[in-house]
Formats: structure tokens, sequence, C-alpha cells
């Protein structure tokens, strides 16, 4: 990703130069990929499509716009040719940083690409609560959501003691060891901290089913016991099938068993 252009740092007479730049741009209906929303982002795609750079290399994810080239997020190569959009820095700091927010074009999910992963915000009252704006936001294609891995293991702010599973009905599970997270594949730099107020957004997930060989068996995972509960048990807690997470081998036999819940 590059900086975006620092436009106060320069001369009129350079402003003069970069407006005569942009000119036909602004003008040709055949650059509508053009951004005319933000001062700094069009001085920054016009001076690229003339050969000119645009600051330093940051380490955000950046996809291409151009579909000859071969997009690189965080050092790895992507062979995808189709994508035709950009993902790109907003330069606009938050608590968190510089960051990279996107949505779907039609779609109101916002989601913070950090590590190379996605990480929905779940209310506007969080993600206004990390500092970030609205014009932070930028558009994509589905196709290049689906292409990052969600964030799945997650920490609070001022907890580094405990990790979390965040799964994908959103709820948090405590990763009761690290053999346990080592299992899924999981590394220390997946990990991401999310605040208080999103952690505390999140209910529990205590209901779990084993993934591999796929059985549908639930078992309540509470203080580091597991206990079964029978179909019957099941339907009169009214458990609902996505507050159920699938977990490995590893994971549910390192829980000690307790007695089942059979009402």
């Amino acid at each position: 990703m590059k900086k975006l252009f620092n436009i106060t740092k320069y001369s009129v007479s350079f402003l003069t130069s970069v407006s005569l730049i942009l000119a036909p741009f602004a003008v040709s209906a055949s650059n509508k990929d053009l951004n005319l929303s933000d001062p700094n982002t069009m001085v920054c795609e016009a001076l690229g499509k003339v050969g000119i750079g645009c600051g330093t290399a940051q380490a955000t994810p950046y996809v291409s716009n151009t579909a000859t080239q071969t997009p690189t997020l965080n050092g790895n190569t992507n062979n995808n040719s189709n994508l035709t959009a950009a993902i790109y820095n907003s330069g606009n700091k938050s608590k968190r940083g510089d960051v990279t927010l996107v949505r779907v074009s039609g779609q109101i999910e916002i989601y913070e690409i950090i590590g190379g992963k996605k990480h929905f915000i779940p209310t506007k009252d969080i993600f206004y609560n990390y500092g970030f704006t609205d014009n932070m936001i930028q558009s994509i294609t589905q196709q290049q959501l689906d292409r990052y891995p969600r964030v799945k293991v997650v920490q609070t702010e001022g907890d580094k003691n405990n990790n979390y599973y965040l799964t994908e009905g959103y709820m948090l599970r405590l990763i009761p060891h690290k053999t346990v997270s080592e299992s899924y594949g999981d590394r220390d730099e997946d990990i991401i901290v999310i605040s208080k107020k999103e952690f505390n957004f999140y209910p529990p997930d205590q209901f779990v089913f084993l993934e591999r060989p796929l059985t549908r068996d639930v078992f309540q995972v509470v203080n580091g016991k597991k206990r079964y509960l029978t179909p019957m048990a099941v339907q009169r807690m009214k458990i609902k099938p996505d507050e159920i997470a699938p977990v490995n081998q590893t994971e549910l036999a390192y829980y000690k068993t307790g007695a089942p819940i059979v009402f």
C-alpha cells in the first residue's frame, strides 16, 4: 500500500501542475475508476496513471486495480487476475492506527482488513468507538472480500494471558491451552486485540460438536469441563444450530468429562 499524497508539503506551482494532470481525468467519461470523492486519493490516482510514485510503501494489504498485474498481500502472491478494484489504506488514523476498512457495494457490513485477514465490525457503536469514520470505508466486491480469511483468535485490551476463538456465529470461547490453538494451526501473529466494548458485545460460546468425523453430539463446555447433552436436552434448552460451534478432537479431548445433561 502507498501513503496518500500529502499536498500540504508542496508548492503552489507544483499543485498547479497536478491540477493540469487531474483535469483530463475529471472530465473524461472513460476514466470512471478515478476516485473524485477525496482530494488526496484523486491526486494519488492521477499521479499513478502518469507513472509517478505516491510515497513510501506501507505494510497494509493492497490489491492492485490493474487486472494484468499480480496483486501481493503481505508478501504473498495472489494469481487472481480477475480483481479490478483497489483496496488501500485510507491514510486516516484511528485508535487502531492506520487501518483499511472495506464494505461490499450495496451492503451495510463493514470489515477491517488487518494482518491479511478480515475482521467484521459488529455495530456502528463499536465502529465509532475505535475512532473510525465513514469516509475511511473503501468499496470492494464480494469476490475480493472472500479472498480474505476471517479473524479467528482475539485478545481483549489489557489481557494478554487469555486468547479466545471468535466463532463464525460471533461468539467467544476461551482457548484452554496453547496446544489446542496449535492443533488448529493458529499462530501468535494471527491474534488481534479487540476493545473491551467489542469483547463484551459477544456472547460466550458454550455449546460445541466434534467437526471430524462429523457428529452432531452436542456438548456444553463450562469451566474447562464438557457435558454431553441428549437430543431432548438440546430441544428443551432451545439451543439454536448457530449457537453450536465445531471443535476438533484435540480440543474436545482436552476438557474433563462431567455428568451428561439428559432432561
